[in-house]
């Protein structure tokens, strides 16, 4: 119980990553549909960083 009533008021390590990786993949298919295969790669580099820097986020707050 108390520790429910702790996790309301602490934010989640990943969320703001999670979002970021999230946004990340709507630009990255809307490039691909747009042709930019460059523009596509470098986004979903930058989404792979972004997942290893949430695993260790995760990993951390455990």
């Amino acid at each position: 119980m108390i520790e429910f009533i702790k996790s309301l008021f602490r934010s989640d390590p990943g969320s703001k990553i999670r979002k970021e990786r999230d946004r990340k993949y709507k630009e990255a298919v809307q490039l691909q549909r747009d042709g930019n295969l460059r523009g596509y790669a470098k986004v979903m580099k930058e989404i792979e960083d972004l997942e290893e820097a949430y695993i260790e986020a995760v990993s951390e707050s455990r």
